[in-house]
């Protein structure tokens, strides 16, 4: 019984290590950062109607870049402590080529780096 927790252990690490330094796509994140702007913006608007009007894939582009930003700020120490102002600077580079710029980049630039 021992042996298989330990082994479950060492997966659940493996696991999270893999996860946490995956490499995620900055076209993605710059993509979501605009989606979660615009439901925050629409929610401060429409109060409650906001919820009925956001899809469920606006929804998940949303929280992938929220949760990107929220993971980041875990582990590094930022200029500018705000989401919201973290999201804004990325979805400015929204429609900029994926290929000059990553996704480390963008959040650093978010960052205040």
């Amino acid at each position: 019984m021992r042996s298989i927790l330990v082994l479950l252990t060492t997966i659940a690490l493996m696991l999270s290590t893999q996860i946490s330094s995956a490499n995620t796509d900055p076209d993605r994140l710059a993509k979501g950062c605009v989606e979660l702007l615009q439901i925050y913006n629409k929610h401060e608007d429409q109060r409650f109607a906001a919820s009925l009007t956001t899809s469920l894939s606006e929804a998940t582009r949303a929280g992938y870049c929220r949760g990107v930003i929220d993971e980041y700020n875990r582990h590094h120490e930022c200029d500018s402590p705000s989401w919201y102002d973290q999201a804004a600077v990325i979805a400015k580079h929204a429609h900029e080529e994926s290929d000059t710029q990553t996704t480390d980049s963008l959040m650093a630039k978010a960052c205040g780096g």
